[in-house]
């Protein structure tokens, strides 16, 4: 099956107060008719952006609580609660992503209607900024070969079979006459695990910086490579009170994207930044993740890059 928000194009009038939109949920009233001693109404509506399997079960929480109910045939059904101020959180099955709303008023006399978007859980995620940095001994001609799993969406210098140059040992490389501070690259890709086994690290917007600058230095990069790094993801992370981090490492990269360097580099060090806000994810990390710092000795390579996952990613 598959049901798509065709209800917020056909009803200029049902929308023409409406709030500013919010992806996944949208919330309107209108007169309530059937009073309830019991309360005010509360009218769920389902959507889904994909296939999904119509197991008619909705579990819910309204101010932390933990509840199922029984949805019917249109992916509908009605709550009944005292009016007051509440926190909503919905979740349809593991396919889908949770959702959590801001504080809703359940007026009295009305019917609060929430209609709910549920988004593909495996959507395609950007791979932010994978960079190669190239530290040969010596001037070295060389080729890399990229074959990311998901599309190729940017590259600079651009990427044509190959990149093909001549890389100089502060990490640079010379490419048709220009010289680069290193290769840069991104896709899409259908990546929304963490893994649970290797840990994590839980960061409050104010230990950001000095927790990232702390974690690289155990993994070994020099001061450009940190400053590369913090100054892309440092801003993005600080947008959330709280974010979960995950590193990965080395061959566990190559479910990003396969490498192949000639000559061979003496060391291939690879490393991509596994995240999220932890808004509607309340991860409970078993362990700190352990950090072995990476060899840099010799021909060395060091790729990073990362992503962000949604907001309801753990791997089980």
């Amino acid at each position: 099956m598959r049901t798509l928000l065709f209800f917020l194009l056909v009803s200029s009038n049902l929308f023409a107060n409406r709030p500013e939109w919010i992806p996944d949920y949208f919330v309107h009233y209108e007169k309530d008719n059937h009073l309830s001693r019991m309360g005010s109404r509360i009218k769920i509506i389902c959507e889904f952006d994909s296939d999904y399997n119509p197991i008619r079960k909705l579990k819910f929480g309204i101010n932390g609580s933990d509840e199922t109910i029984k949805l019917n045939d249109k992916n509908e059904c009605v709550i009944i609660r005292k009016p007051q101020k509440s926190v909503f959180q919905f979740f349809y099955d593991q396919n889908f992503q949770e959702i959590e709303t801001d504080s809703i008023e359940i007026k009295e006399g009305q019917i609060t209607i929430i209609s709910l978007h549920f988004k593909d859980q495996n959507e395609m995620r950007p791979v932010k900024k994978p960079v190669i940095y190239l530290y040969p001994e010596k001037d070295t001609e060389l080729s890399v070969q990229l074959k990311p799993k998901g599309n190729l969406t940017f590259s600079y210098p651009e990427y044509s079979g190959g990149w093909r140059g001549t890389a100089h040992p502060d990490g640079s490389i010379d490419i048709s006459g220009t010289r680069y501070p290193y290769l840069f690259w991104e896709s899409e890709q259908n990546f929304n695990t963490f893994d649970p086994k290797l840990g994590g690290f839980i960061l409050t917007r104010s230990t950001i910086v000095t927790s990232l600058e702390n974690y690289l230095s155990e993994l070994g990069f020099n001061d450009k490579e940190k400053a590369d790094f913090i100054t892309f993801w440092g801003p993005q992370l600080q947008q959330h009170e709280e974010v979960m981090i995950q590193f990965i490492l080395n061959d566990a990269c190559n479910e990003f994207a396969s490498l192949n360097i000639e000559p061979k580099p003496l060391h291939l060090n690879r490393v991509y930044m596994i995240w999220s806000n932890t808004d509607n994810l309340k991860p409970q990390i078993q362990k700190p993740q352990v950090l072995q710092k990476l060899n840099r000795d010799g021909f060395d390579v060091l790729e990073w890059g990362g992503i962000e996952l949604l907001g309801s990613a753990m791997a089980n």
